[in-house]
Order: C-alpha cells, then sequence, then structure tokens
C-alpha cells in the first residue's frame, strides 16, 4: 500500500515537471513575435531556449543565419550583405516541428530633421458628407422637402449625381442644376456599403434648384510636423479620426493639404470637458 502511494507521489512530481517544461517552451515560443520590422544593418535579437531553433524557410537565401541554442541572428551586417533590404521569412521550429512563422521587413535608412512645428490642415472628404437637411422655399412660395423619402440620412456621403462622380459641393450644385426638374440619381455610402436613390429638386425663390440637404466637403484642424525628409521632400506628422461636429461621425478623407498656423489662445480644459484651443489658420 505504501510502495503503491510512493509510486502515485512520484508519478504526479514527474507530471508536474513535465508541465512545467512544457509551460517554458509554449511561453518561449508564444514571445517569439509574428512580424518584426527592422532598418537596414539592425540586428534582429531572437533569444531561444535549447530545441527551439529559428531560420529561413528556404536554405537558399543567403541573406540571415541560421539560430539556436540562445544565439542571435544578424540581419544587414557583416558579412551579410550589408544593402539587403526586402521581407525575410523565417520558421520557428521545435525539435525539427514547425510551429510558428516569423516575417521580417528590412527597410532602408533614413536621415529626416526632427522639427515639432504647428501647421493648419485642411482636408478634402470622399465625396460630400451630408450634414444636415432643411425645407426649401420654392418659387411657388411653398415649402418643400426634395430629400423627404430618399432615404438619405445624416452621415451619408454622396459620391455620385447621375453617374458623375461627386468630389466636392459645387460638383454636386453643378449636377443638381444640370438635371432641373428632372429625376437626378444619387450614389451614397453608409457604413461603408453603397446605396442609390432617386429625387427631384425644387426651384428655389431664387431660380437656383436645390434638394434641401446640408452638405461639407472639407474639414480643418491642427497638428504638429513631426519630421522632414531632406531627400524625398515629404514631412510627416502623427495622425488621427476627426469627427465631424454635425453627424459626431468619422470623416472619410480622401487628400488634404497644409496651411500656415498661429496660436490665439488656449482654453484649460475641465473634468468631463475636452480642452478647446482657439487658433487662426
Amino acid at each position: 500500500m505504501l510502495k503503491k502511494a510512493f509510486n502515485n507521489k512520484k508519478f504526479m512530481m514527474i507530471l508536474i515537471i513535465f508541465l512545467f517544461i512544457a509551460l517554458i517552451y509554449v511561453s518561449d515560443i508564444s514571445n517569439l513575435p509574428s512580424k518584426v520590422i527592422l532598418f537596414e544593418g539592425e540586428p534582429l535579437n531572437l533569444r531561444t531556449i535549447l530545441g527551439v531553433n529559428v531560420e529561413t524557410s528556404f536554405s537558399s537565401n543567403p541573406n540571415i543565419e541560421r539560430i539556436e541554442n540562445n544565439e542571435s541572428i544578424t540581419v544587414s551586417s557583416s558579412p551579410i550583405d550589408s544593402d539587403y533590404t526586402g521581407t525575410l521569412n523565417l520558421e520557428v521550429s521545435f525539435l525539427g516541428i514547425k510551429v510558428k512563422d516569423i516575417s521580417v521587413d528590412i527597410i532602408e535608412n533614413a536621415e529626416v530633421v526632427p522639427l515639432g512645428n504647428l501647421i493648419g490642415m485642411k482636408l478634402y472628404t470622399n465625396g460630400v458628407l451630408v450634414v444636415g437637411m432643411s425645407e426649401i422655399t420654392g418659387k411657388d412660395m411653398e415649402r418643400h422637402k426634395p430629400y423627404e423619402n430618399s432615404g438619405i440620412i445624416e452621415g451619408d456621403i454622396i459620391v455620385e449625381a447621375n453617374s458623375k462622380a461627386i468630389t466636392c459641393t459645387s460638383d454636386l450644385t453643378e449636377s443638381i442644376n444640370e438635371a432641373k426638374e428632372e429625376e437626378i440619381t444619387l450614389t451614397y455610402i453608409r457604413d461603408g456599403s453603397r446605396s442609390q436613390t432617386c429625387l427631384k429638386a425644387i426651384q428655389a425663390s431664387d431660380n437656383t434648384y436645390k434638394i434641401g440637404l446640408w452638405v461639407r466637403d472639407t474639414a480643418a484642424g491642427v497638428g504638429t510636423a513631426t519630421f522632414y525628409d531632406t531627400d524625398t521632400k515629404k514631412f510627416a506628422s502623427l495622425g488621427h479620426g476627426i469627427v465631424d461636429v454635425d453627424t459626431e461621425e468619422l470623416v472619410e478623407i480622401a487628400s488634404g493639404e497644409v496651411v500656415n498656423a498661429n496660436i490665439l489662445s488656449i482654453l484649460k480644459g475641465k473634468e468631463g470637458s475636452p480642452r478647446k484651443d482657439t487658433r487662426k489658420y
């Protein structure tokens, strides 16, 4: 009876040790990244434990060395070609069995000029954003709602009118006035899906044709230029999504330009109320 209890205890100890070792290996493999981005000439240090190997997925690739047993990979440094850039595909194996892939992107070194300058940004939407609706006073002095029952709501982005691409508010105005009182087909995007609807414009008291939609094709803001590349003449800034003040939805940006900006004043923020800056651009 005592011998059986001893054997059970011994078995449990062996099982615990085995599970502990297995946990170490699983953790080591899991901690290896799936994707790595390096600058040209920068070493890739991947630490592994006994039995875990990292090597290229094709043996003919001369740009990277096999590593194992806590050694490190050196990319694009002697004796490897120092001018190599591109993507290397690595395989992680345990006891000869593939368990993971690692993609290494090696990009060219570039020297940039750090900035920190305030810039203004004028951004143009992809199509025109519907931000509101209002009745139209027609030439007959009656109130009309051409948009009623069209299905268009605030936040929709109009991208075509009668199969003509709409890139700004003037494009939409031109298409509406060309159609006059004839039915006009509008293509719009909502939640990434394209839809179509038809409506008729109303001749307003000023003899122009209108459909009663308030639209916007630009957004403006300020930011900080992070760096400037003297070779490519390009600069970069840290960005984020822009929420429209009327629709409270993210604005889909198609293009933009940089303008001068000056800080006029800064208002201190309060708890529950974000800080607001007043700037001229």
